[in-house]
């Protein structure tokens, strides 16, 4: 019996954990190689790419940039930089529309970010959050990253609550942006709600579904194939070269206008199947870096 192997374009709810989708979705499916990519925390939903079997090892091919809707309330500092966490700071003053439009200029383009002390970066071989809990580390502690936000656009103002649409790359942390915002307008501020809305070009929130209904029976319908999904050059094979390719052999495609040394290619059977991500080693000569056999079609 062949696999299913693809990605879920899942609408994760407020209140659970990504790992919790993940969990669910391998008890109603029978499956256990399930995984996500992109975590959203708990008290945020929206698009969450899910892996299924073999797709998982094709993550980091996935595009990465995000868009958000995401709710900052001023006038609060919490030590988890979001709604959820306790309050260490409060202020009356609460900017205006024109200030805030001033300064959320200083937040595009690439900028530098300190993550949240409740991250899961490591520090000195241990995740932040668990330092934190334990009260042993500041924000001094923790070092600057660099971001891209694309886009930033004000959806609305309305009394302490302000609605941005945020466009940024992987790894941008959505409550820095909140409490930093705060601190250039001299006031505290904390992430109030938070909603990723597209992935890519593929992965948006009008197409997900929810995981509570998807079975044994739909998934195939739901199921995005990975030659969609993931972002690189195609090449087709032969019967010939996909044996080769199977048996972990460097295989020679004639005419092969790519010519980047080491690029990484998808490479498909005739039927528009990913067999393998190939390496080209060489001129026209292409070794396997993941094969995946047996799959769905």
């Amino acid at each position: 019996m062949q696999k299913h192997f693809g990605f879920l374009n899942i609408n994760k709810p407020v209140g659970c954990t990504s790992h919790d989708v993940v969990a669910k979705l391998r008890k109603a499916l029978g499956i256990k190689k399930i995984g996500h990519a992109g975590t959203l925390d708990p008290f945020a939903s929206g698009v969450l790419i899910i892996g299924i079997n073999e797709a998982t090892r094709l993550f980091e091919y996935l595009p990465s940039d995000k868009v958000y809707i995401a709710e900052i309330k001023f006038g609060i500092e919490t030590d988890t930089d979001d709604i959820t966490g306790k309050i260490t700071n409060e202020s009356n003053n609460i900017p205006t529309l024109d200030q805030i439009t001033e300064k959320i200029k200083l937040f595009t383009g690439d900028i530098k970010q300190k993550p949240p002390i409740y991250s899961a970066i490591n520090i000195k071989g241990e995740k932040a959050y668990k330092l934190a809990r334990k009260n042993q580390i500041s924000l001094d502690d923790i070092k600057e990253k660099e971001v891209t936000i694309y886009s930033i656009e004000i959806i609305s103002f309305i009394e302490s609550k302000l609605n941005l649409k945020i466009h940024c790359s992987s790894g941008t942390y959505i409550r820095s942006i909140a409490r930093d915002l705060g601190k250039s307008l001299n006031t505290f501020a904390t992430l109030s709600s938070l909603k990723r809305i597209k992935t890519g070009d593929l992965f948006t929130i009008e197409k997900s579904i929810n995981p509570e209904s998807i079975t044994t029976e739909n998934l195939s319908s739901y199921l995005i194939y990975p030659q969609k999904a993931i972002n690189l050059s195609t090449v087709h094979l032969s019967k010939e070269q996909i044996n080769d390719i199977y048996y972990g052999k460097p295989t020679f495609i004639k005419d092969l206008q790519i010519k980047e040394k080491n690029k990484e290619l998808q490479l498909l059977d005739n039927n528009n199947v990913l067999i393998a991500i190939g390496l080209l080693a060489d001129d026209c000569i292409i070794k396997p870096k993941k094969v995946f056999i047996n799959q769905n079609n």
